[in-house]
């Protein structure tokens, strides 16, 4: 299977060009951008390359095999809806949607097409550091977790996030760490108690929760918390710290450790490793490609993460702990 792709919104979108063209006899066909001006940059940029303004090109074109969506939060379940009735395989960026309902909406669509694969694009499974840590979790002996989402770019909140009205810090920062912690422990969490505040949000036009913590509950009374802090004055981070009865492992500041009776052992593993990030796509790619691998996320898994958001959301709405319910 030759894959001809498309991409719809190119701001984090090139990041998904980079990690498509060129893999394994990929090609990116097409290119839907709005915004007037970038549209102008990308037609001198990419000559060779169909930049249409309107996605409904994309899905009309039955060339394309690859419905890459990179458009704002607010686009993406409608553009979801349309890969699927168009036959288009789907790569998404987080999150999936915005509403429960709409979850339902596209799980019930993608079971009776079955044919039709999606990937939400969640790359700190491919960090070279966290997949050490996964590997040297035993969650017989986890205790305790902490996990940190440390946004750094405050600026952000005056952008399009500011208009969306059901944007939320959860699904646009504290999904990563929910899935890095379902990741590690290959296990749902039964329930999540959520708090946020306002506070942090002085000088910018974001009016919702800027900085949540999230309590959740996983089986074998593992307890696991979980900060979404999109106001801090700090360098993007994502600050992890499990806790076992035979050692912790910290990704820090200060770098990442394993600590243990004798002296505190730096992992030497890497951290951002950016340049990993594209094997979530490509790995995509070689399964479309029915290459004989593993997903490195699968779809049960990223609904699965879409339900813990919603019920950690419905918990800051009412201001209680919520009991999740999987679809």
């Amino acid at each position: 299977m030759n894959i001809k792709a498309a991409i719809i919104g190119m701001g984090i979108g090139k990041k998904h060009l980079e990690a498509i063209e060129g893999y394994k006899n990929s090609h990116v066909i097409a290119i839907c951008e709005k915004d007037k001006k970038k549209a102008i940059q990308l037609k001198k940029k990419y000559p060779n390359k169909n930049i249409v303004s309107n996605d409904k090109e994309i899905f009309q074109n039955k060339e394309i095999n690859l419905v890459s969506i990179a458009s704002y939060d607010n686009f993406h379940y409608k553009q979801i809806i349309k890969s699927i009735k168009a036959k288009k395989n789907i790569i998404v960026e987080k999150p999936i949607c915005l509403k429960k309902n709409e979850l339902k909406n596209i799980y019930n669509l993608l079971k009776k097409n079955p044919k039709i694969k999606i990937t939400s694009n969640l790359v700190l499974r491919t960090n070279d550091l966290f997949l050490n840590f996964k590997k040297n979790i035993n969650k017989q002996k986890v205790l305790y977790i902490e996990a940190d989402y440390i946004w750094g770019r405050k600026y952000k909140l005056s952008e399009w996030r500011s208009k969306i009205k059901n944007y939320s810090i959860t699904l646009g920062a504290a999904i990563h760490m929910f899935d890095l912690i379902m990741w590690f422990l290959k296990l749902r969490p039964i329930s999540v108690q959520a708090f946020g505040s306002k506070k942090g949000n002085t000088g910018t036009l974001y009016t919702k929760n800027s900085l949540v913590i999230y309590i959740l509950k996983f089986p074998n009374n593992i307890i696991v918390k979980i900060t979404a802090n999109a106001v801090a004055i700090h360098n993007h981070f994502h600050e992890v710290r499990v806790y076992q009865q035979d050692k912790t492992m910290v990704n820090s500041s200060l770098g990442a450790f394993s600590i243990s009776k004798e002296k505190p052992k730096k992992i030497k593993q890497r951290y951002p490793d950016k340049k990993n990030r594209k094997k979530l796509i490509q790995n995509f790619i070689d399964i479309l490609k029915k290459n004989k691998v593993k997903p490195i996320i699968t779809l049960k898994e990223q609904i699965d993460l879409m339900s813990v958001c919603f019920a950690a959301d419905e918990s800051l709405k009412f201001g209680k702990k919520i009991i999740i319910r999987y679809l």
